[in-house]
């Protein structure tokens, strides 16, 4: 990256405390401006500690959806990131249909249907 010396300054320091094993988390949330090189640096970071390292990358406004809670959002990134996938297994029923019966009342006056 070009420029960003305190920046790549304090990667270079969060690395080399997660290797050592001194920072508790499992995350790392990057805040900043559109363009700043937000992805390049976390892309780069999860590059440097192997390719067991989970990335997983959300704007901001997938966290502020109506149609999921932010916990939902977060948790299926993580998920995302560490290759997860739930499985439902739904029992299927297999059966042949031999009559159909429509009941509907009787109106009044009127003779009852069936069909």
């Amino acid at each position: 990256m070009v420029g960003q010396v305190s920046t790549r300054k304090a990667t270079s320091v969060i690395l080399q405390m997660i290797k050592d094993e001194k920072i508790a988390g499992r995350a790392i949330l990057t805040v900043g401006l559109p363009g700043t090189g937000k992805t390049a640096i976390a892309m780069g970071m999860a590059k440097s500690l192997g390719l067991e390292t989970p990335f997983a990358m959300i704007a901001g406004s997938e966290l502020f959806s109506l149609e999921m809670s932010k916990t939902e959002t977060l948790t299926q990134a993580y998920r995302k990131a560490i290759v997860i996938r739930i499985k439902e297994e739904t029992e299927a029923i297999e059966c042949e249909v031999v009559e159909v019966l429509i009941d509907r009342p009787s109106v009044a006056g009127a003779a009852a249907k069936t069909g």
